[in-house]
């Protein structure tokens, strides 16, 4: 058996949903059960272990992770990159690339995926969230197991970076006048918006926009060790009321749902911003966040992804059910 070692790769999937961690598996058409995405890399493509693991999770899951590097001791000077967190070597039964048993000499690569509902492919296979409760009776091999009990304690500081940003009291400052500003305008009532407050909201959110967009080429989306909560929410209004710019948007969207993993932006904002973006794109929104007026003038939530599994959505991120939120927002209209 040891004399044929074919070379492969797993990639272990996890996805924040709001406050906790899921990891990702698929029902595995050949082995039965679940397992994470995985398969042989292919040796005669000089294709690599890290190449197997992005292929397929791309493949079985629809996902293209970001790769975590494995963690370095405290203190340790240099960045660390993308690699396989653990080599094994696995016996295998036949199949078709050997007639006898054999190893699989197994690369295993943890990743993270910062849009749960914004596949990049369609998955081979069917795919699940689990969350740690789920996996330890999940009909999946006890090393996934193990590695997967493991990784559900270390995800967390594993996607955060390495050298968090120390606290800027001068830009949390900009950003809580800038959001007064464009506070102050959508707070006045319908009938005080003159044309001249029409247009002075359309130069508030200009300036905020082309500032945003500056200082994300410079210094990145700012999180809330930096600025502070309130402040982390001004962040995201700029970017919610970017409708003029949907290619800058639409990065906003990326760069908030990388700050929800590393734990420096609240998770229902990037939701309001994943819908801001799914109705623009004409595309139906997942949470129910985003209203306009139906044919009687009442509001109510444009077209919904999967409605009936709306409010478990929302559940997820922290988000009130979706009567609530419509009668709190009917509510504020009327005024």
């Amino acid at each position: 058996m040891d004399s044929v070692r074919h070379l492969t790769a797993s990639t272990l999937l996890f996805a924040r949903f709001g406050a906790s961690w899921r990891m990702c598996v698929i029902a595995h058409p050949r082995h039965g059960g679940h397992l994470p995405p995985g398969g042989h890399t292919h040796e005669d493509q000089a294709e690599t272990p890290q190449d197997t693991a992005m292929r397929t999770a791309l493949e079985e899951s629809g996902y293209r992770p970001r790769l975590l590097p494995p963690p370095l001791p405290e203190g340790y000077p240099h960045p660390a990159v993308p690699g396989p967190w653990w080599t094994v070597d696995i016996a295998a039964d036949p199949d078709s690339r050997a007639d006898g048993r054999h190893l699989h000499r197994d690369h295993v690569f943890v990743g993270v995926v910062p849009l749960t509902y914004e596949p990049q492919g369609a998955p081979a296979h069917r795919v699940r969230w689990v969350d740690r409760d789920e996996l330890e009776v999940l009909d999946t091999p006890t090393d996934i197991k193990v590695l997967g009990a493991h990784l559900f304690d270390v995800i967390g500081a594993a996607a955060r970076p390495r050298a968090a940003a120390a606290p800027d009291k001068e830009l949390a400052a900009e950003l809580l006048r800038r959001m007064e500003l464009d506070q102050e305008v959508r707070l006045l009532p319908p009938a005080s918006r003159t044309p001249e407050v029409m247009e002075r909201w359309q130069e508030i959110d200009r300036d905020n926009r082309i500032w945003l967009q500056q200082l994300l080429a410079v210094r990145g989306w700012p999180g809330i060790s930096e600025v502070g909560e309130r402040a982390a929410t001004a962040v995201w209004l700029f970017a919610q009321h970017s409708d003029p710019a949907p290619d800058f948007q639409l990065r906003c969207r990326d760069l908030l749902a990388e700050a929800v993993l590393a734990g420096e932006a609240d998770p229902r904002h990037s939701a309001l911003l994943q819908d801001r973006v799914r109705v623009a794109q004409g595309r139906p929104q997942v949470f129910g966040t985003q209203l306009h007026a139906d044919e009687a003038g009442v509001l109510a939530p444009a077209p919904i992804w999967e409605a009936e599994q709306v409010d478990l959505r929302r559940l997820e991120v922290g988000l009130e059910p979706l009567e609530d939120y419509l009668h709190a927002c009917r509510q504020t209209a009327a005024r």
